[in-house]
């Protein structure tokens, strides 16, 4: 290992991953500008509610492996909409030990305005793809995200210096 970073590393893999980061900042971007801050509800929070929405009466781990959201942003996510009144908590009646999460009447409101917002910008962001290259893709994502659903990701090649001290070292040193 070196402690140069290799641009010549840069594979189609690598380059897909990092216009998925890309296109997911976007998104994200826009969805706090012309969502999160003229509507108070967070991306983290929508993609819960959106989950609420599609499938009433899931739980928190439900929740957090439909959206790839972990169960502690899942939870946080969860108080930020029960106290905005969007969601409701109650306890499995076969398991008492889950939860099942269903949407308020105000959850269901802002649900439907919300889901409009996205489907408009989704519409117009795939515009520039044609009907079946969209079905495609659709697929690929699927085919890709149900594997990372069920199969562990290897452990990283340890790395080539310990990172935290140098960084560490460096800030003292600043």
């Amino acid at each position: 290992m070196t402690d140069k970073f290799d641009h010549n590393e840069m594979t189609v893999e690598r380059m897909l991953g990092q216009r998925i980061h890309a296109f997911s900042n976007m998104i994200t971007g826009h969805f706090y500008r012309r969502t999160e801050q003229p509507l108070g509800v967070s991306l983290p929070e929508w993609r819960v509610l959106r989950s609420v929405l599609l499938h009433p009466g899931t739980s928190q781990g439900e929740v957090a492996g439909l959206e790839g959201l972990n169960v502690m942003n899942v939870s946080r996510a969860v108080a930020g909409l029960r106290r905005k009144g969007l969601v409701d908590v109650q306890p499995d009646p076969e398991d008492r030990r889950r939860t099942m999460l269903s949407a308020t009447e105000v959850g269901e409101g802002i649900g439907a305005d919300i889901a409009t917002r996205e489907g408009m910008v989704y519409e117009h962001v795939f515009s520039v793809l044609s009907r079946d290259e969209v079905e495609h893709l659709d697929e690929v994502l699927d085919r890709v995200n149900e594997a990372l659903r069920e199969v562990a990701l290897p452990d990283p090649p340890p790395a080539s210096r310990d990172w935290a001290a140098v960084i560490e070292e460096n800030a003292e040193q600043s």
